[in-house]
């Protein structure tokens, strides 16, 4: 199991959002209860870390053809994330703060001994990851030496957009089934050359600008963000054009790439939305992307069934997600029923993924003998 990280990062992944969120549901009978340390932590240490660490320990030995993840690295980034939790819990956020910066700063750690041993450069898009990693870990090292509120955006936000951009441009084109992106990518970073010259000048460019739109003020930055993310959408994610592989998994990845664009226009566009329009992102950006991800993940690595990808009731996760991120979003909008809207919500989002769980993540224990003997 600790070979193929996702088998177990994933299923504990998925608990940890569905604990996240459900400590909203007595909002819904009481006003009192606002747990928002604890949330973050479940939610994006937990869920999006877990999610994050299962598929890049997973991916990157693969596409370096490299050592894959040993009992150790497993073991360490599974207790790291659960001391994050703990010190949630105790309500510590410079504490939990210092093991948020330990998560990304073991992925780095964990990527860059297989990247200098690489006998394949990776998809140049991956500089977008170490990006995000570099973030994450700078923006919780901010937090624990400062004002944590003025690293919060680049935090929970920038950090993690700039993952899911990363393994997003180079997967995506892939899953949908537009192979000339796909080829065109190859013939550049497969070249015998250093990692970073393999990266067009334009994709460095577009690293910088969405960076650097969080130094910027905030309207502008907003702005920079929607168009950096648009251009992706566009050029990498084709999303423009209907799939060319059609399946459920296809059209709700085609789907969640469009509502990842109109989160962050959103947040552009309803500057007094703010925190509430980024709720969007989280929701149908990490959560509805990680899932779909996973479920190729799963496929792939488990039960090589291609019909787990046609499965219909992806159709139903995702308009459970999108129904809950619209849910969370309209809340600012009825501040009378505000952490009622909140519990709302989250019981949508917590079907979604008792819904997703049931059908894929019997499939992580599928080959675990046998990736065990390897």
């Amino acid at each position: 199991m600790y070979s193929e990280p996702y088998r177990l990062f994933f299923p504990l992944g998925i608990f940890s959002l569905f604990v996240g969120i459900f400590l909203w549901v007595p909002s819904i009978w009481s006003g009192e209860s606002y747990p928002i340390l604890l949330h973050r932590s479940l939610v994006l240490n937990g869920f999006t870390g877990l999610f994050i660490g299962g598929f890049l320990m997973t991916a990157v030995p693969q596409f370096s053809k490299t050592q894959k993840a040993n009992f150790f690295e497993v073991l360490i980034f599974f207790f790291i994330t659960m001391l994050n939790f703990w010190f949630a819990y105790c309500d510590q956020e410079k504490t939990m703060l210092i093991f948020s910066a330990l998560q990304p700063l073991i992925l780095l750690v964990f990527m860059g001994r297989r990247i200098l041993r690489r006998k394949e450069n990776p998809p140049y898009s991956f500089v977008f990851i170490f990006t995000g990693l570099f973030l994450w870990l700078l923006s919780s090292l901010g937090g624990v030496f400062g004002d944590f509120e003025t690293f919060k955006a680049l935090h929970y936000e920038g950090a993690i957009a700039s993952i899911i951009l990363g393994v997003g441009s180079r997967l995506i084109p892939g899953i949908l089934g537009h192979v000339e992106i796909v080829r065109a990518q190859r013939e550049r970073y497969e070249k015998p050359l250093p990692i970073l010259q393999t990266v067009p000048w334009y994709f460095y460019l577009l690293i910088l600008s969405f960076v650097g739109s969080y130094f910027l003020p905030e309207n502008l930055g907003n702005y920079l963000r929607g168009i950096v993310v648009l251009i992706i959408g566009v050029f990498y994610y084709q999303l423009y054009r209907l799939p060319k592989i059609r399946s459920s998994l296809t059209w709700s990845i085609w789907i969640a790439g469009y509502l990842i664009i109109i989160s962050f226009l959103l947040k552009a566009l309803w500057p007094d939305g703010m925190i509430h329009a980024g709720h969007s992102f989280f929701i149908n950006g990490i959560v509805l992307l990680s899932l779909l991800i996973a479920t190729r993940v799963i496929q792939s690595h488990g039960p090589k069934d291609a019909a787990l990808e046609n499965w219909k009731g992806l159709y139903w996760v995702t308009f459970l997600v999108f129904f809950a991120a619209s849910t969370r979003v309209s809340a600012y909008l009825m501040p009378e029923t505000y952490l009622r809207h909140l519990g709302y919500s989250a019981i949508v989002l917590g079907l979604a993924l008792i819904i997703w769980s049931v059908k894929y993540l019997k499939f992580t224990l599928v080959g675990v003998d046998q990736s065990a003997k390897k």
